[in-house]
């Protein structure tokens, strides 16, 4: 299965399940950041909030950023459940 765009809400709640929190202060404009701390630092990823779904290239640069993907032990089944 590959990425796929999500709602907004939904790509927060399943972020949340991995520890990645958003923090909305830290967003310019019509953006948000989603923070994630590995490895003794504190990683960010910012996305577009000024639609109700984020884009597929968005869920993905998550789940990269953030060692979500298939090669850091997260299937997709796992991802989107």
């Amino acid at each position: 299965m590959a990425d796929r765009p999500l709602k907004l809400r939904e790509l927060r709640r399943i972020l949340a399940k991995y520890g990645v929190w958003e923090d909305t202060s830290k967003g310019k404009g019509s953006h948000t950041t989603f923070l994630r701390q590995m490895g003794g630092g504190v990683f960010s990823y910012p996305v577009p909030t000024s639609r109700n779904d984020a884009l597929q290239c968005y869920v993905t640069g998550c789940r990269k950023k953030f060692k979500l993907r298939e090669q850091d032990g997260i299937t997709d089944a796992d991802f989107y459940s």
